[in-house]
């Protein structure tokens, strides 16, 4: 069924189920534990309780965070909680994974171990990402990346090489942005 044409509700549960959302902020929910965050979309579907457990040990234990399950948003690290969030956006092996700056807090060892993570959902799940990023390292780790300009499509560069000269690529189409030369009088 297309999905223009379900009602609210049906849309809502589309969306739970076939879409993934990953945030800069993370939006985790401070007063549940980390694994309470991570079914959090199973309990809006009612999924059975052992349905919940098996997903929940699948996903922290693909993550490396199946230690932290009783631990709270605040007892956690920022590249943890950014694990978590992937986690709860993955539970319903979506078929779209869609990820705005998801590394934009994070440091840089945590950056390539969410990238690598991706990867591995991409590799193993067989999960479609589009990621934003202004970032040309964490764009490096992708297949294909567009350059947009004004709202607009300024360049595809799809990897085809190695990931240091993607990236040189990358960074040789931001260059070649450029900008308007701002006049001071």
């Amino acid at each position: 069924m297309h999905c223009l044409f379900l009602w609210e509700n049906e849309l809502a549960s589309f969306r739970r189920r076939e879409l993934g959302f990953v945030f800069q902020q993370f939006n985790l929910i401070n007063t549940l534990t980390v694994g309470e965050n991570i079914i959090l979309p199973l309990t809006l579907d009612s999924i059975p309780r052992t349905e919940m457990k098996q997903k929940l040990e699948k996903i922290s234990s693909l993550l490396g965070i199946e230690h932290l399950l009783e631990k709270r948003i605040y007892e956690i690290s920022g590249g943890q909680a950014q694990r978590v969030a992937i986690a709860r956006a993955i539970i319903n092996s979506p078929s779209l994974l869609l990820a705005d700056e998801p590394t934009g807090n994070l440091d840089s060892k945590s950056a390539k171990d969410v990238m690598k993570l991706f990867k591995k959902l991409n590799d193993k799940m067989n999960v479609t990402i589009v990621m934003v990023t202004h970032d040309p390292n964490i764009a490096s780790y992708s297949d294909k990346t567009y350059i947009i300009k004004d709202g607009n499509i300024y360049q595809e560069i799809i990897n085809r090489t190695n990931k240091e000269e993607y990236r040189q690529d990358i960074l040789n189409a931001i260059a070649l942005l450029g900008g308007e030369e701002v006049e001071f009088d």
